[in-house]
């Protein structure tokens, strides 16, 4: 392994690490108030983790997760303009930043992906077919469960979860996955298992509360 490889690595565990603390902090909330919660602490880390793991993806050239981290960060930035709507922030404030910050970003992005060496084996067309195919099922499923988080948060005018948001996540996560142990990508398999532990008991906590409610 190279010394760029060994950063790269590094710096893709580190966002890990970012998103991982995340749900730590959204489970330690759960556990606090005995019931599913997500507090604004969540959004900011999964931010964070986001931009350095699409970061990450487009460095080692994934079409994949880049997908998939772009549409989370859309999705993030979503929620988080929510809820400064909701504490009294204008549009054009929040919009304006947003964009300086996006514009900064795609710019030293595509740089480092340009600079940066190939560092995964390259595949056969036939083998990249199906591989990408399981990626895109796990991304799928994860698209699904941000649209409907996004529609039912459209719909109360404010940043809220549904059930149906973790039973997508666990379907996607299992997609993802498996892609990653194909692909050989320690970063996103270590993110995928984290992510399912939270997902399975994030669905725990909401069945009790519907028993406790009965």
């Amino acid at each position: 392994m190279t010394s760029f490889e060994t950063f790269l690595l590094i710096f893709g565990i580190a966002g890990q690490i970012i998103f991982f603390t995340r749900f730590i902090i959204q489970w330690l909330y759960t556990e606090r108030q005995k019931r599913s919660v997500v507090p604004i602490s969540f959004w900011y880390f999964s931010l964070s983790g986001s931009f350095i793991l699409l970061t990450y993806s487009i460095i080692i050239k994934d079409p994949i997760f880049i997908f998939g981290q772009s549409l989370g960060f859309i999705i993030y930035l979503r929620n988080l303009y929510f809820i400064y709507l909701e504490r009294g922030v204008s549009k054009s404030k929040f919009t304006r930043y947003t964009l300086i910050f996006l514009i900064v970003y795609v710019g030293v992005s595509a740089a480092a992906a340009f600079i940066a060496p190939s560092i995964r084996e390259e595949k056969e067309a036939s083998q990249l077919l199906w591989i990408y195919g399981i990626g895109l099922v796990g991304q799928g499923f994860f698209f699904l469960r941000f649209f409907v988080q996004w529609l039912y948060s459209e719909k109360l005018r404010k940043s809220a979860f549904p059930v149906l948001f973790w039973y997508f996540s666990i379907a996607g996560s299992v997609f993802l996955l498996t892609y990653s142990i194909i692909v050989g990508d320690v970063v996103f398999i270590i993110g995928q298992i984290i992510g399912l532990l939270i997902y399975f008991r994030n669905i725990y906590y909401i069945g009790k509360e519907a028993k406790a409610s009965e």
